[in-house]
């Protein structure tokens, strides 16, 4: 999705409030730029990364709430 010409997927994966789909992305999709942004606010301890070893994914979250 586009706002005011930015990916605001790409946007929320920058600034740690999404991480990229672990799932197998659709057909010729390029996920690289989304890695690098989601690898970006790791490092940066920005958003939801700030909680490092606490944080617990959706995926994850739902295989333990099972």
């Amino acid at each position: 999705m586009y706002i005011d010409g930015k990916n605001v997927n790409l946007e929320m994966g920058k600034t740690g409030l999404a991480e990229v789909y672990r799932g197998k992305p659709a057909k010729g999709f390029d996920t690289e730029p989304y890695w690098s942004a989601e690898e970006e606010a790791k490092s940066g301890n920005k958003g939801m990364w700030v909680l490092g070893d606490r944080y617990v994914s959706p995926r994850e979250w739902r295989k333990i709430n099972k």
